[in-house]
């Protein structure tokens, strides 16, 4: 993300959001908040149809599995978290929380469980002016905003000084991060995970797999992707196989548990569909539990 700014790329997850609800059947993801949280020209493209046909399908068609990644990848999280929910979890952190909307959209079995979101002081305060103006009241009740600027603050440093209860066990969600972080900063966010949970947290994240681990021919919309990424100020730097993420992850006191590939996303969420949404190849979703 360029410093200063928030995230384009955020903005425009959201948007994928607004226009999956409006137009496409059946739902994958339901967000009926994503219109409000994203900026006013993605707010237009989605709620007009003369200018979602010829901009998202037509000059943008080429991303249309990026839109599949996004939404089955939202699901997961949701049903991961309301497991871990049912099981007696009551911390939910977010990481790079961009415009996600769950403190808005709160299910009832969200009740009581606080909600930590973690992202860039601009991207968090252009955010909630946008949740403010949507008419909600704020403070929420059991969520809480922390703004850190990994540049000159960490996470656990950032934590510390927030509604997070460390000796709690925590849900993480790390979605939509970890390819634009380089080696080390993921090694360090990874270790203030580690040493912020407690035994029985779990931790959700997607990734990217590299070029050698994708069947041939399949990679072309995650090139695309980058391309277009990068033009945004956001630069994929990080793929990793899941024997990657299970040497890092031990190394922090996590082990890896489960591992979602595209194709076992794509029988899950977006199977047997009437249009043509489906889920981008060379990516993953991991799931790990603190030991």
């Amino acid at each position: 993300m360029l410093d200063r700014n928030h995230s384009r790329t955020a903005e425009a997850t959201a948007a994928i959001r607004a226009c999956h609800l409006r137009y496409d059947t059946p739902l994958v993801f339901a967000d009926p908040y994503a219109a409000q949280l994203t900026s006013p020209l993605w707010r237009a493209v989605a709620s007009t149809p003369l200018l979602y046909w010829p901009i998202v399908r037509g000059l943008l068609g080429a991303l249309r599995p990026v839109h599949g990644w996004i939404l089955v990848r939202d699901q997961m999280t949701v049903d991961d978290l309301q497991a871990y929910v049912a099981r007696g979890g009551r911390q939910y952190v977010l990481l790079g929380a961009g415009f996600d909307s769950i403190a808005l959209r709160r299910p009832a079995w969200l009740e009581g469980v606080n909600i930590v979101e973690v992202d860039h002081p601009a991207t968090q305060a252009v955010k909630l002016a946008r949740m403010a103006r949507s008419g909600a009241t704020l403070p929420l009740a059991d969520f809480e905003a922390v703004p850190i600027d990994f540049e000159r603050e960490n996470l656990h440093d950032g934590l510390a000084r927030s509604s997070f209860n460390a000796d709690a066990p925590s849900f993480f969600a790390w979605q939509g991060v970890i390819y634009y972080l380089s080696s080390s900063a993921i090694a360090d966010t990874l270790r203030h995970i580690g040493e912020l949970s407690a035994p029985g947290s779990e931790l959700v994240f997607d990734f990217l797999l590299p070029g050698f681990a994708l069947q041939q021919g399949r990679g072309h919309v995650l090139s695309l992707t980058r391309a277009v990424t990068a033009r945004m100020g956001e630069r994929y730097v990080s793929y990793h196989t899941p024997e990657d993420l299970e040497r890092l992850l031990s190394a922090v006191g996590y082990e890896l548990v489960d591992v979602q590939r595209d194709v076992d996303l794509q029988a899950r969420y977006c199977a047997d569909r009437d249009d043509d949404l489906s889920v981008m190849h060379g990516f993953g979703i991991a799931r790990a539990r603190k030991c």
